[in-house]
């Protein structure tokens, strides 16, 4: 039997048979355990609900679960998340994947505001955040383009940073400094967060800094599949041309125990302040994110072949080559103004109302050595407004308006997108109603999306997409509730999907979008069934998503080669027999294969699990064991041919004990090799990871010490992530320790 099968299935067989076992009296739970559905959640309804009340699936990361899985980027701190893996191009970027969906089908948000960087645009771009200081990170699994628009029909991921109180604390004072350090990548951070209260004014501020070389890996960088495949390659050339093997073809030692030019650098810091008065609060803050990471070594070298085939001009074309040959290295830069306001007292028709702005100035220069290369900007702002209405019979809810504003561009030797203006306005509505044991919640928006090249072609776009979503909660009895959402949703497509026109060093292909490219249209159904006291508490979910239309790249069978300043374009259209994986190489002439955005019909379908059994708890000991699952599977619908980096499932156990100031815990997560490969793309072997960690919590007064350990990858497995393009050059970390204090006063 498959590993995933067999796991899943002993797993949905013990909850099944837990759930029917009389729980222990008064069984507690704080708000650090690493299930607990009554976390409350902001970025699913307007009002905060309860992880039970509400009609999707959602996530909450935050206490001890978020110090403990601490890491440089958002994507692999969520990435053991049920539904959630991880873009990973290194360790200085990566973006969540939900479901299989990411990019501009994942919305990533700061404190419910866009976060105004170039992470859509490519997946070696960082989001511009570090989740060192933050709070807590709510993540919607599944459509909420209802309140977020069409960019989140596969998902929002929240990140709540609470600069900005929206109460007063409790001292004049107070605050948290942390130390922590990673043994595979020599990291060593540190952020220090102070806040306090001065009459009516709550201020906040917090410095963070971060440091990490080049990470460990088990083996080589390359997987077998592609040492396999180069040694072949280098084999056809020697026969082909022997007398020149020596001159051309030496091969280099391959990357072994580090993955080269992986370094980051981070450091930012804020400051906010905030009036709070008897009817609401005000309050806005200014933060500062910079970050210096490498792209693993390698990845760019897809760019600059020369070509062979043009004795004239073959050393100029050499020279080119070794002038690139340098590593590349990103520096991001965002400044980011936040507003906030609430009036909590009724007015009118409305029982209150709220709005939020953010404002940012991002820059993005990738370096080639010391050259500067590729440069990207965007400057914008993220706006909403919801007034929440008084009752108007059983219906309770809001209505809302969002609007936002991107100028981005690039320039240099990237600069696969034009330069251009995207501008969007939406007005939404959210009503529940609550009719016992019952409560539906039902809203629609319409969103106006304007988008301008600025490369003086007046070229404009105007597309206006319709969302409409409906939900029930159905409350069992105290303990089961069952769950369902169904959402329709438009997402007209982004300036790279329309208009891309040039190579890509991340995807290492030249990308062609395409105007004509209609709005995509996706129905979604979640089904949920959650259980919230008792031996055992958790939920499962099953979910399936059809697109009519759905945007995504495919290879053309043509390759673009570089000559002089133009591309030269060679080749055919049967890309499905004559081409390999272009995440590795291309043709002999060196250049690059051409991918163009194309529309199909597409279905995504799969189940997730979270549970915990609560094995032991007489006050002063606890014992839990903590078990999850999921699968996705995406398929094109017209010829059922397997989507493109698709989450292969997986399983997890784990178990959690503990005793007064003490924590320890362990975990095991199976990953399965995933063969359900599009074409041109390789398959990638399963693994497993064992984890282990302590935590000790010494209290002196107001004073609290949190110590930590967690141990990661201890088996030193080769594990490389499906969903990340670099998956055959650059593998998780290998075994390593992190650790680190926390001094909260």
């Amino acid at each position: 039997m498959h590993p995933f099968r067999s796991h899943s299935l002993y797993v949905l067989t013990a909850a099944l048979a837990a759930a029917q076992v009389q729980p222990p009296p008064d069984h507690r739970h704080d708000h650090d355990e690493p299930l607990a559905l009554e976390n409350f959640v902001i970025s699913a309804s307007p009002y905060a609900r309860s992880q039970a009340d509400l009609a999707q699936p959602t996530g909450v990361l935050a206490g001890r679960e978020l110090n403990l899985r601490m890491a440089p980027t958002l994507g692999e701190l969520l990435a053991g998340q049920p539904g959630v893996s991880s873009s990973y191009f290194g360790p200085g970027a990566s973006r969540p994947v939900i479901r299989g969906l990411t990019g501009d089908r994942i919305r990533v948000l700061e404190n419910s505001l866009g976060t105004t960087d170039a992470s859509v645009i490519s997946p070696d771009h960082a989001v511009s955040l570090d989740p060192l200081l933050i709070e807590r990170v709510e993540v919607v699994r599944g459509p909420a383009a209802l309140l977020y628009g069409g960019n989140a029909v596969g998902g929002v991921v929240n990140v709540i940073t609470h600069r900005i109180h929206t109460s007063l604390p409790d001292t004049p004072v107070q605050g948290r400094l942390e130390v922590r350090g990673n043994s595979a990548d020599r990291e060593e951070s540190a952020g220090l967060v102070l806040e306090g209260a001065a009459g009516p004014i709550a201020w906040h501020a917090d410095y963070y800094h971060r440091r990490a070389s080049d990470v460990k890996i088990p083996g080589f960088a390359e997987s077998a599949r592609r040492r396999a495949m180069e040694d072949d390659h280098h084999h056809h050339d020697h026969d082909d041309d022997h007398d020149d093997h020596d001159d051309h073809h030496d091969e280099e030692e391959p990357v072994f125990g580090r993955i080269p030019n992986t370094a980051l650098r981070n450091e930012g810091g804020a400051f906010g302040l905030s009036f709070i008065g008897r009817r609401g609060y005000f309050g806005f803050s200014h933060s500062v994110h910079d970050s210096r990471y490498g792209i693993p070594a390698g990845v760019h070298a897809h760019l600059h072949g020369h070509d062979d085939h043009d004795d004239h001009d073959h050393e100029d074309d050499h020279h080119h080559e070794e002038d690139h040959d340098e590593d590349v290295t990103i520096d991001l830069r965002q400044r980011r103004w936040e507003f906030q306001g609430e009036i909590t007292e009724p007015f009118g028709a409305f029982r209150g109302a709220r709005f939020k702005l953010g404002t940012a100035r991002y820059r993005h220069t990738e370096f080639e050595g010391d050259e500067i290369g590729t440069v990207f900007r965007n400057r914008g702002y993220d706006g909403r407004v919801e007034l929440l209405h008084q009752p108007v019979g059983v219906f309770t809810g809001a209505i809302g308006w969002q609007g936002g504003r991107s100028d981005f561009e690039a320039f240099g030797d990237e600069a696969f997108v034009p330069p251009s203006r995207t501008t969007t306005n939406a007005l939404f509505v959210f009503e529940e109603a609550e009719l016992a044991p019952f409560t539906w919640q039902v809203g629609a928006r319409v969103e106006a999306q304007d988008l301008a090249l600025r490369d003086g072609s007046g070229t404009q776009r105007d597309d206006t997409a319709l969302s409409a979503s409906t939900g029930l909660v159905w409350k069992l009895d105290d303990t089961w509730t069952l769950a369902a959402s169904l959402a329709r949703t438009q997402r007209a497509p982004n300036v790279q999907e329309l208009y891309a026109d040039g190579p890509h060093a991340a995807t290492a292909a030249y990308e062609i979008g395409d105007p004509t490219l209609r709005r995509e249209r996706s129905l979604a159904l979640d089904v949920t069934l959650r259980k919230r006291a008792g031996f055992v508490t958790g939920a499962v979910t099953v979910f399936a998503n059809r697109f009519n239309g759905f945007i995504f790249e495919v290879p053309t069978g043509e390759t673009a080669v570089p000559h002089h300043d133009h591309w030269h374009f060679h080749g055919g259209h049967d890309h499905d027999d004559h081409h390999d994986d272009h995440d590795h190489h291309h043709d002999a002439e060196g250049g690059l294969p051409v991918y163009r955005f194309v529309q199909r019909d597409a279905r995504f379908h799969g189940a997730e699990l979270e549970a915990v059994f609560h094995l032991h708890g007489d006050g002063a000991n606890q014992l839990d064991l903590i078990v999850g699952a999921d699968f996705v599977r995406g398929r094109n619908r017209g010829d059922g041919e397997h989507l493109p980096r698709i989450t292969p499932a997986r399983t997890k156990a784990g178990l959690v004990w503990s005793h007064g100031p003490w924590v320890l815990g362990g975990e095991v997560q199976w990953v399965s090799g995933q063969r359900r490969t599009a074409p041109n793309e390789l398959p990638t072997d399963g693994y497993e990871l064992v984890s282990a960690y302590a935590t000790y919590r010494h209290v002196a007064g107001r004073t609290v010490w949190d110590f930590f350990v967690r141990g990661t990858n201890l088996g030193d497995a080769e594990a490389r992530v499906h969903t990340s393009l670099l998956k055959d050059v650059a593998p998780l970390a290998g075994r390593s320790v992190n650790a680190g204090v926390r001094l909260s006063f």
